[in-house]
């Protein structure tokens, strides 16, 4: 069987107990308890589940078939200096090799997110007190975190508080006001988290999807040419102030004005209620040797969190960005978009930015990261592993808090998702704006907003959930190929290799199918990884508590 099975995986975060997971997995899969109990009882069950314990957790394994061997590579000179015995996927069980799929959403897979998850927290940490190769003199580099948000693309349910902290009506009007298309834009309802109507239009018809759609496909570029204004403005400042540095070039003879110091940052988008994504970025000042381009350094005196809150606050309050025209037209000379001047995109008026602290382990939840204050009114520090986790936790999350969640869709699909509601109509909008028209093939899918039909399914935004500059912190490829090299040094051929000699798997995998091939299998493997995720994490519960 080649079909997919259904997610059943245990929560990662908050596993309650391996019994009860098994037994909630078990009471909303009933159908897979026959195909368990008979896979359990084989003789080769032991075998089976050790065969797939790389991928036990994973929802959807990618299942992959072929003929390997095991060889030593010499690392010096690259040469095969042993080779092991030929294996074939058709003398394993179910004749296949399980790969767990990677997901990085938690709510498609939970276990490879949750993996995701804390690769992202460690890559951000390391940027704020080393380690990972980064020196740990960044932990006296000055750091803010700041969040930047989307404008109002139409009138939405929101909360509101009064000016002592209570709930308001969400938009309270005397007399009624009334939108073109017949609506009463009045809300008096004082919404609760949670509440189904937070995000949604007062009046959808009034409500502009197509800007909307354009704002999250073109918000990665808005924030590139947004750091490109503020390490401007920084240059701009310091050699204004007299700190910045006469560099020669000594193959050109030329002589330049170069900033001891750069601005370097780790970002992470989060959708909102209203289906537009936001930033929030982890800035930090580094110093540059001039000598030694590559390496981090601490700033000077004069580049201090004050300065860099300032040039953040600067830059995103005047970057803006026109989008290229788009003019879609049909056969029947209809148009069917009509944008000539394109759209023009800014950042909104709300922006918080807070300076870190490398100090203390203060517990950071949604509110506090928006309302954080001490008892005398002034913003507070915040704490950089508190910042971390909250980086790392919105890193697996995508379209879900708007509702919707939802593969990659495709001409056959789309009409399933692009309905009346939010969503759907963003998905719609999306749809529209990507339209080949009477546009060339090429020109269609070399243009701009080609990609919006690609990332439908994400509300229009086709960017990396969590980036960051090149100099801020390690990288997930260098993390991942940690694990790789802990595993092949404590594989159990390795005892017997010397040095400059690794492990390396030469053959050839042919991709065989997605999923578990029955729901029982699936019900079987991703308990036993709750099991091990269990007992791992009461292994460090103890350790953190005993010493």
């Amino acid at each position: 069987m080649t079909h997919s099975t259904p997610t059943i995986t245990p929560d990662t975060h908050a596993v309650p107990g391996a019994v009860a997971a098994a037994q909630t997995a078990a009471a909303g899969t009933h159908f897979a308890v026959p195909s368990a109990i008979e896979r359990a009882g084989r003789d080769d069950y032991g075998r089976w589940l050790n065969h797939v314990h790389s991928a036990a957790g994973c929802s959807q394994p990618v299942r992959l078939a072929g003929r390997f061997r095991m060889a030593t590579v010499d690392t010096t000179s690259g040469e095969i200096t042993r080779e092991g015995p030929e294996v074939s996927t058709a003398d394993m069980p179910d004749g296949v090799l399980y790969k767990a799929c990677g997901n990085r959403r938690a709510a498609v897979c939970p276990s490879c997110a949750e993996i995701y998850r804390a690769d992202a927290y460690q890559l951000v940490l390391a940027g704020l007190r080393g380690g990972k190769g980064i020196p740990e003199t960044v932990s006296g580099h000055p750091a803010v975190f700041a969040t930047t948000t989307a404008p109002g693309f139409g009138i939405v349910h929101t909360t509101r508080t009064t000016k002592k902290g209570q709930p308001a009506p969400c938009r309270a009007r005397r007399t009624p006001d009334v939108c073109p298309h017949g609506v009463d834009l009045c809300c008096m309802r004082r919404h609760a988290d949670g509440d189904e109507q937070l995000g949604q239009p007062l009046c959808p018809d009034c409500y502009d999807y197509e800007h909307h759609a354009v704002w999250n496909a073109f918000a990665g570029e808005l924030w590139r040419r947004t750091t490109i204004k503020a390490n401007r403005m920084l240059h701009k400042w310091a050699r204004h102030r007299g700190y910045a540095e006469r560099i020669v070039d000594p193959e050109t003879g030329k002589a330049r004005w170069k900033t001891p110091v750069r601005i370097s940052f780790g970002k992470v988008a989060e959708f909102q209620r209203r289906g537009l994504v936001h930033f929030h970025i982890l800035a930090r000042f580094d110093g540059i040797d001039f000598d030694n381009p590559e390496a981090i350094v601490p700033p000077p005196d004069w580049a201090n969190s004050f300065l860099l809150s300032s040039l953040l606050q600067y830059a995103v309050a005047r970057t803006s960005y026109v989008t290229p025209a788009l003019v879609v037209g049909d056969h029947r000379r209809r148009l069917l978009v009509d944008e000539p001047d394109g759209w023009l995109l800014a950042w909104g008026e709300q922006l918080d930015v807070r300076p870190v602290r490398m100090r203390g382990d203060d517990k950071l939840t949604d509110e506090r990261v928006a309302v954080e204050l001490d008892h005398h009114g002034r913003t507070r520090m915040l704490s950089g592993n508190a910042v971390a986790g909250y980086l790392a936790k919105y890193a697996t999350k995508a379209t879900e808090a708007v509702g919707h969640s939802s593969r990659r869709l495709t001409p056959s699909t789309v009409g399933l998702f692009a309905n009346d509601s939010h969503p759907g109509r963003l998905i719609a909008a999306c749809w529209r704006l990507s339209q080949r028209g009477l546009q060339t093939t090429s020109a269609w899918k070399d243009g701009s907003y080609y990609r919006l039909r690609r990332w439908a399914h994400m509300l229009g935004y086709g960017g990396h959930f969590f980036t960051k500059s090149r100099r801020y912190s390690a990288t997930f490829r260098q993390l991942r190929q940690a694990r790789i090299d802990w595993r092949r040094a404590h594989h159990q051929s390795a005892e017997h290799l010397e040095e400059h000699q690794v492990l390396a798997v030469i053959g050839e995998l042919v991709y065989t199918g997605t999923g578990w091939h029955t729901t029982g299998d699936a019900l079987l493997a991703n308990t036993a990884a709750a099991m091990a995720r269990e007992q791992r994490q009461t292994g460090r519960l103890e350790i953190a508590t005993n010493g």
